[in-house]
């Protein structure tokens, strides 16, 4: 319930006018039940005409009254959970985007989506209309004690009566616990069998994977539904209690009442008013109950966005140059990824000039795109230092260093969005510009053959274009930075011979404006022009070949 208190009292002004006016509401609640009294005793027992006219005309005006106030109670309620809400959003899309590289991709990517996904859940778990249900459910208390003044005896049954269904409320929600788990990760398994499935069109149908496929299909299916009927059956249980509950408060209201009738402690008309007073009660307890399970869901997803928002962040501040000119430096470099049992490199001591070229050359799992990460300070060393025209990398601004960078990594990502939007990533660069980037990676004809241009939609990372158009794009966004130091990472993976000649005139273009390039490949047409080499197949220490020990035939 802390989750309902930060919302209430993040404007404590707000928080104390709330509470008083859900104390005038549940006070004008009592009209209905006092009307009821009134009307049996007096206007039966009476007989004159005005004094129902008053009583009715007077409890129309509470109603009226308890209408309007329970409105502005949810107009203020619904501004605190907006304002919360916004925040938690905040939180979350900074946690995304400014967490260090190595924590947030040690999270798994499950728990991340998750997380984010779970922001709707605690909105709909925390909202408005929950958040006043438990704020309305202690002053049921109200209720019950004016049921004890009219009389202690049905006072009593009704507080018991409340006492068990809470009661069991409170272990059918214990018991459900364990069966929405088990049904969560069981959807969440089948989830990933489907999105594979979906995405893998090849693979069901190039292969005779048909018998694999049906089993694990079969299996994924009978866990869902195992779980999914242990979780209805119990909600089935819960739903149950809360329809009997109206039920039995009428039996034991009118069944303790009529005896209290007959011994003349007890008029018909405050049998009536307990009754209403008593159904009230029992009527808010069941909101509150009720609450239980969603607070459970926004429970969780809170924890995962906890998970998400104590990440450690990459720092805001940091230092910066007026003026790159692009000389990079390691200084008895090391790196290994936790859990690793030796480093991936160690002991790299090496000084690249501005405006010449250098390849990592490697096999597989080598080093090339750690280096690449290092380089562009997604990642940190274990030991020693890259420097920056003498400045130490840990030291820059992240966000300074980024926009020095011509970065090409080796996986291209997009946003959803535009093609226009992932190329210029929020900078204003005119249309023309945009166009002559595309033409100088060789996408001039894709540009001119689609039918909305620039504009063309980019969804699920680009899913629908080939690898090879990706990588383009991805080098396009690349070039239009235009930065001072240069990072490709494998630039000729899935590109076809007219995309490495593309590749080959933009590293030429990039040396000529005496641009530091730095690229991750094994392609014998690049290291021949590089001014270095670092082999990082020599292990732990990389070797360091300068330009005329280079052999690219012997590649």
């Amino acid at each position: 319930m802390k989750e309902f208190y930060r919302r209430l009292t993040q404007e404590r002004r707000l928080a104390i006018e709330v509470l008083v006016v859900s104390l005038m509401i549940n006070m004008l609640g009592l009209v209905s039940s006092l009307y009821s009294i009134q009307v049996l005793n007096r206007y039966l027992a009476l007989g004159i005409d005005e004094t129902l006219i008053t009583l009715t005309f007077g409890a129309l005006i509470a109603i009226g009254l308890e209408v309007f106030l329970r409105g502005a109670r949810h107009n203020v309620v619904k501004w605190l959970c907006r304002k919360s809400d916004k925040q938690m959003a905040e939180v979350a899309m900074h946690a995304i985007t400014t967490s260090r590289y190595m924590p947030f991709e040690n999270l798994p990517a499950e728990a991340r989506r998750e997380a984010l996904s779970g922001l709707n859940t605690v909105q709909m778990s925390f909202g408005p209309q929950n958040l006043l249900s438990l704020v309305d459910g202690p002053f049921g208390l109200i209720f019950v004690l004016f049921v004890f003044l009219l009389s202690p005896t049905i006072g009593v049954g009704v507080l018991l009566l409340i006492l068990i269904i809470a009661a069991l409320t409170w272990l059918l929600y214990n018991a459900i616990d364990d069966p929405s788990k088990g049904l969560i990760k069981s959807v969440v398994s089948w989830g990933r069998l489907q999105n594979g499935l979906c995405s893998s069109s090849e693979l069901t149908r190039a292969f005779p994977a048909q018998q694999l496929i049906s089993t694990k299909w079969d299996d994924n299916v009978q866990e869902v539904t195992r779980f999914r009927g242990m979780v209805a059956g119990l909600q089935g249980h819960i739903g149950t209690i809360g329809v009997i509950s109206a039920a039995l408060g009428s039996i034991v209201i009118f069944g303790l009442g009529s005896r209290e009738v007959l011994a003349g402690n007890l008029d018909v008309g405050s049998l009536i008013g307990a009754s209403i007073l008593g159904s009230r009660a029992i009527g808010q307890l069941n909101r509150v109950m009720q609450l239980i399970e969603p607070v459970k869901r926004g429970l969780r997803s809170l924890e995962l966005l906890g998970q998400l928002a104590r990440l450690p962040r990459q720092s805001e501040e940091g230092m910066s140059l007026t003026h790159v000119q692009g000389h990079i430096a390691f200084e008895d470099l090391a790196f290994a990824y936790a859990g690793q049992p030796v480093p991936l490199f160690e002991s790299l001591d090496f000084s690249q000039p501005p405006g010449t070229v250098l390849v990592f050359k490697g096999g597989n799992g080598a080093g090339k795109t750690t280096f690449a990460r290092l380089l562009s300070g997604l990642l940190e060393p274990a030991r020693g230092r890259i420097k920056i025209d003498d400045m130490d990398l840990r030291q820059a601004s992240q966000l300074w260093w980024s926009r020095q960078l011509s970065y090409f990594p080796q996986e291209p990502a997009f946003l959803d969005g535009s093609l226009r939007e992932n190329l210029t990533m929020g900078s204003d660069i005119d249309d023309v510009r945009l166009v002559e980037v595309m033409q100088e990676v060789g996408l001039g004809t894709f540009l001119q053959n689609s039918k909305e241009g620039l504009s063309m939609p980019l969804y699920a990372n680009g899913a629908s274009l080939s690898m090879g158009v990706r990588r383009r794009i991805t080098l396009a966004r690349a070039l239009l930075i235009d930065g001072q130091v240069v990072i490709f990472d494998d630039p000729t993976e899935a590109l076809d011979s007219q995309g490495c000649i593309a590749i080959a005139n933009i590293l030429n273009r990039l040396v000529k404006a005496g641009k530091t390039v730095i690229v991750m490949t094994n392609e014998p047409f690049i290291i021949k022009a590089a001014n270095f080499m670092i082999d990082l197949d020599k292990k732990p220490q990389p070797t360091v070949i300068h330009a005329d020990q280079l052999n690219p035939e012997a590649e």
